[in-house]
């Protein structure tokens, strides 16, 4: 009877890779040259193990270790020990491709992180070409999926999307205007348009109609006239999409005309200053925050880790239930179907990979942070 050896921990720090050498590692893990054959199953992590992220990536990796230690030591996954296969992506794209060429040639079944969204789109490609299934952690740009939907094997998203900050301001919006008397505020930028688009589409599809859209110039030291359109209008409920300097001072109109209106920001205003502004102001202020998955989490670097495993217990259930770790398969099966983890509770991913959860959720002030409401 042949002995089985150990599962083996392969921890792999890489750089970006000339392009020509990143096609050479790829193709010739295809060839079946770079890995020696195993009967373990490998699982890839790719994340920042260096530089200014590297917290969470450290704490990504230390969380699958240990996820990792106790699968194999209830009998692995389909009768095989799991090994960790360990990449530094470096949060950039270049150094992304070069970790998940590095993951390609060992023969991982599964890459797990990328919680930087540039480099996450960039390597999704990459492992969709070389059917090896990405869960992203932590990468909530519309592109990871959105550009890859049309790949072989599709990208997951563990994370919300940071275009769906309008879907969540909507939602607020009807739920704190008792007569459907909404309107929006914003300061005529790129950023602040695309969330008020956003925000505009979900309230049609609601068939709610702003009282009030209005746009304004920043930099001014009195909106008075601002202020006096949403009074006309008898809005309730104001969405504010730009900066604290013009928000302070829309919220300063707001109370001076002792207007019964609440206010919610969008992120850009979840700054320490603006939270000792809101606690002390009289209008209800509010503003909206990405959601977290990991209940409890301390920091970010405590999420990505529960986020980390979140991620493998989802792919180990998909791969116990449909008794195989084609990448092909499960990331078919992981958009079809709900799966259950310890970490994060039910996950559902949508057709296009993206998780359904909410991305984004109302925070309240305390001195110096914002704190999301509990549901």
């Amino acid at each position: 009877m042949t002995r089985r050896s150990a599962p083996t921990l392969f921890s792999t720090h890489v750089g970006a890779l000339p392009f020509l050498g990143l096609l050479a590692t790829i193709l010739a893990a295809m060839l079946g040259l770079s890995a020696p054959a195993s009967a373990e199953i490998r699982v890839g992590l790719a994340a920042p193990l260096t530089g200014r992220m590297a917290g969470a990536g450290l704490a990504m990796q230390r969380a699958l270790e240990a996820a990792v230690a106790e699968t194999n030591a209830a009998g692995g996954v389909l009768g095989e020990p799991i090994a960790l296969v360990v990449a530094d992506d470096g949060c950039a794209q270049a150094t992304a491709e070069g970790a998940a060429a590095t993951l390609i040639a060992q023969r991982a079944a599964v890459a797990i992180g990328h919680p930087c969204s540039s480099a996450a789109t960039a390597a999704a490609k990459l492992y969709g070409h070389s059917d090896v299934l990405m869960i992203a952690v932590g990468a909530r740009h519309p592109d990871v999926t959105r550009a890859n939907a049309a790949l072989p094997v599709p990208a997951l998203r563990l994370a919300g999307r940071d275009d769906r900050q309008g879907d969540a301001a909507a939602r607020w919006l009807v739920a704190h205007a008792p007569h459907g008397r909404v309107a929006l505020v914003h300061d005529r930028t790129g950023y602040a348009r695309s969330i008020v688009d956003g925000a505009a589409a979900a309230l049609k599809a609601m068939q709610v109609t702003p009282v009030a859209l209005v746009p304004l110039v920043a930099g001014r030291h009195d909106y008075t006239d601002i202020v006096r359109q949403l009074q006309e209008t008898g809005a309730e409920a104001v969405l504010f999409a730009g900066y604290p300097a013009e928000a302070s001072l829309i919220v300063y109109g707001i109370e001076k005309l002792r207007l019964p209106i609440r206010v919610l920001g969008t992120d850009a205003l979840a700054t320490s200053d603006f939270a000792d502004f809101a606690v002390k102001a009289e209008t209800p202020v509010e503003v909206l925050l990405p959601a977290g998955l990991v209940p409890g989490a301390s920091d970010v670097d405590d999420a990505r880790a529960g986020e980390a495993r979140g991620a493998f217990e989802a792919w180990l259930e998909a791969a116990r239930k449909a008794g195989t770790t084609d990448a092909r398969t499960l990331s078919a099966a992981l958009r079809a179907a709900p799966v259950t983890t310890r970490a994060l509770g039910e996950i559902r991913f949508d057709a296009n990979g993206d998780l359904e959860a909410r991305a984004f959720a109302p925070a309240s002030a305390h001195p110096g942070r914002w704190v999301i409401k509990e549901d």
